[in-house]
């Protein structure tokens, strides 16, 4: 008898990663990730690209296929787009790009704004009371200087007053009416988080107290109008302003949509109709990384972020914290040669509001021994 052996080893190994395909807006919070896009047709790989701030002397530039910059945080993709890992306050302005093709003929240029803001800080409420027993009520936001921050005042959840006045007073007779006052500072963007409390602003010319003023919501039945002073609502959690402004008081995925507003005088003339679109995002669920190694010792890494639907999330992977990969893909791919480096990887999904980043993980697969046997009977014994 012959027996013959096949022995099979395979090692496999993985690291950790983490992801971002966020598009910068024009609007930014502090400590956003994205990136300004270069158009499409200029994405030749054998362009040379250069990226200038015009507030700023922070430049950024690909030339001859090697990338210099003289700012931290600031990188170049591959399709010659500018990528902030971090943007802050002083990011704000004007970025322009020059595209000149490999024989140094300038093919083209354009420019893209952006404006970062601090997060709205928490703000206090400050009380000043007269000798007279009138009080003067202070939304304080200590050695805050953001210009574009707005105040609501509310009195027991009714507004009584919209404007970027920071204070509102109180005669004597108001303070002794035990009431409770609370203030918002916050306009819906186009893009939301979920569970954010905020105000669709009407245009400051149909703030007349004698308007009629109705929104509908373009996407289900929703509805509030305000009539002859008078405001009917089918729908809780929706408020309508002194000033005519639509107010959320918690933002559900099921708002999103197309906001229609339609402002009619107190003779019933119709003076303009108008809308405005939002977009509400669930948080992004922290993901994991899944590993699945082949035979033939290479690994697939998956991004998984377990029952979540939400079609908006994006995907970033990083190879000992440098992006490697910045795809809608939700999978990087090693080769065994890779598998065997032992690098870390981390994933990150996120959407326009929110993002969330996997534990790192580093190449850790034991190594697997197959054995196979062959049994063969020798012709000659038999």
């Amino acid at each position: 008898m012959i027996f013959q052996y096949s022995l099979l080893l395979i090692l496999c190994g993985f690291t950790a990663l983490s992801v971002s395909t966020e598009t910068c807006g024009k609007d930014l919070l502090e400590g956003t990730s994205c990136i300004i896009k270069l158009p499409e047709k200029y994405n030749d790989k054998s362009n040379d690209i250069k990226w200038t701030h015009s507030s700023s002397d922070a430049v950024i530039e690909r030339k001859n296929k090697k990338t210099k910059s003289n700012t931290p945080g600031l990188t170049m993709e591959e399709d010659g787009s500018l990528r902030f890992q971090s943007v802050s306050l002083k990011d704000t302005g004007t970025y322009i790009y020059t595209v000149t093709s490999s024989d140094g003929t300038e093919i083209g240029k354009g420019e893209a704004e952006i404006k970062v803001y601090e997060k709205v800080p928490k703000p206090t409420v400050k009380i000043s009371c007269t000798a007279d027993g009138n009080a003067a009520l202070t939304c304080d936001v200590e050695n805050n200087k953001d210009l574009s921050l707005t105040v609501s005042w509310c009195k027991d959840g009714k507004l009584i007053q919209n404007e970027i006045n920071p204070q509102v007073f109180l005669s004597s007779t108001q303070v002794q009416e035990n009431k409770t006052y609370s203030f918002s500072t916050e306009t819906c963007g186009k893009d939301l988080l979920e569970g954010t409390s905020c105000i669709i602003k009407l245009p400051e010319k149909y703030n007349d107290k004698s308007n009629d003023i109705k929104w509908a919501h373009f996407s289900s039945d929703a509805v509030i109008q305000r009539k002859n002073k008078k405001t009917k609502s089918n729908t809780p959690g929706l408020t309508v302003e002194e000033d005519g402004s639509l107010r959320f008081q918690s933002v559900s995925l099921k708002d999103t949509g197309t906001y229609i507003y339609t402002v009619t005088s107190s003779d019933g003339t119709e003076i303009d109709k108008g809308e405005v679109e939002i977009k509400v995002y669930e948080k992004a669920p922290k993901p994991t990384v899944k590993i699945n190694c082949t035979a033939d010792g290479n690994a697939a890494l998956t991004c998984d972020v377990g029952n979540s639907k939400d079609p908006s999330l994006t995907v970033s992977w990083y190879e000992d914290g440098k992006l490697i990969q910045n795809e809608i893909n939700h999978q990087v791919f090693l080769s065994s040669t890779q598998v065997q480096e032992n690098k870390s990887y981390s994933c990150e999904k996120r959407n326009p509001v929110s993002r969330n980043k996997s534990e790192s993980v580093t190449v850790s697969c034991i190594a697997k021994i197959f054995l196979c046997l062959r049994h063969k009977r020798d012709s000659s014994t038999l």
